[in-house]
């Protein structure tokens, strides 16, 4: 099962179908913007070998500038449902999600998109954290750990969730 309905944290046993769902969104995303894209990687907890993870693939996609954004086309990534996050503002990062589009409010999201600029410092921040952990099997698990206590604590509150992670992955970017 991928996917899981607006705010909802929930963690699950890794699934060794994770690499292929991401190879298959890339082709995906290829034939959909591949001309505007420089790189598209795997990242997140799914890229991490034998984690639990919330079973939603994130991928970021580097672009020449942030900027180039605009040459994606919204209207062209509603087409594959995805959409523009607009209460997620990070600075030097667009984020799109993955969700048939539903009036209410009530949908299941299956990917994250983390539109960044190629080799800037969001694209080598996400890259060198799922590296890491991939060759730090402890350090993985610790942070297993981390995001199990968190997804207790915070089960229907993705922000808090993800803020409260925050200084685990600063820790390990340093």
């Amino acid at each position: 099962m991928l996917g899981l309905s607006k705010n909802e944290v929930k963690l699950v046993s890794y699934n060794p179908e994770w690499p292929q769902l991401f190879q298959q969104e890339k082709q995906l995303l290829q034939n959909l913007i591949g001309e505007h894209v420089l790189g598209i990687e795997h990242i997140g907890s799914t890229a991490i070998k034998g984690l639990k993870a919330k079973p939603i693939i994130d991928l970021v996609i580097g672009l020449k500038s942030l900027e180039d954004v605009q040459l994606l086309g919204l209207k062209r990534m509603s087409e594959a449902n995805y959409y523009m996050l607009q209460k997620q503002e990070i600075e030097g990062k667009i984020v799109f999600a993955k969700f048939p589009y539903i009036k209410d409010e009530d949908y299941t999201k299956t990917h994250f998109l983390h539109v960044v600029e190629y080799n800037g410092d969001w694209w080598n921040a996400h890259i060198q954290f799922r590296d890491r952990l991939n060759t730090d099997r402890s350090l993985a698990k610790e942070y297993e750990a981390l995001k199990l206590n968190l997804a207790k604590e915070h089960p229907k509150d993705v922000i808090a969730y993800a803020e409260s992670k925050e200084s685990f992955i600063q820790s390990v970017l340093k």
